[in-house]
């Protein structure tokens, strides 16, 4: 099978469970691409610290970047298109119906159910980054000066991306 074909078999699959957005994918994505052996852990928490200070969605800037790094530029727009595509289908069906179904009780205990799957997938996944990207003091106290900025004084993001970059040039 072609890298190509693979990429959009695994992308396409990914974007089918993307639930609770591109957080919430990353173990799933990390999965995948280790299982195939198409990076290691550190290559991949490198990428996800590159899609988190690119604009765009984290899921679809993954794909870009694990795509361009399997195949090239083909498989950039494989990738994107792969994880993308479950997504606009879903979008475009639940948009007929959803706001005829939303009100009702069976709709409602999906939803329910679904939060708490989406906050253990999002935990999962900053469990496994943090496993590798927090290796010393300082990576721990930028984590935990992260954290308090944007918990308790809804720091920007922006902000912390670049601050952050700043830290790592100056401490690390």
């Amino acid at each position: 099978m072609s890298v190509l074909v693979q990429l959009f078999a695994a992308f396409f699959t990914i974007g089918c469970f993307a639930f609770g957005g591109g957080y919430a994918i990353l173990s799933f994505l990390q999965q995948e691409v280790e299982r195939r052996g198409w990076m290691t852990t550190e290559r991949f928490v490198d990428f996800i610290a590159i899609s988190q200070s690119t604009p765009g969605p984290i899921a679809i800037n993954m794909a870009t970047f694990v795509g361009y790094e399997i195949g090239g530029v083909f498989g950039a727009l494989v990738a994107t298109l792969a994880v993308s595509l479950p997504g606009m289908i879903m979008m475009a069906v639940f948009a007929l119906f959803f706001f005829h179904f939303y009100e009702r009780p069976a709709t409602q205990a999906v939803f329910r159910g679904l939060r708490p799957a989406v906050v253990g997938l999002v935990a999962a996944a900053a469990w496994q980054i943090g496993l590798v990207a927090v290796v010393s003091w300082q990576a721990v106290a930028v984590s935990l000066v992260c954290l308090a900025l944007i918990a308790k004084w809804k720091v920007s993001p922006v902000y912390l991306v670049i601050g952050s970059a700043v830290a790592g040039i100056l401490f690390f």
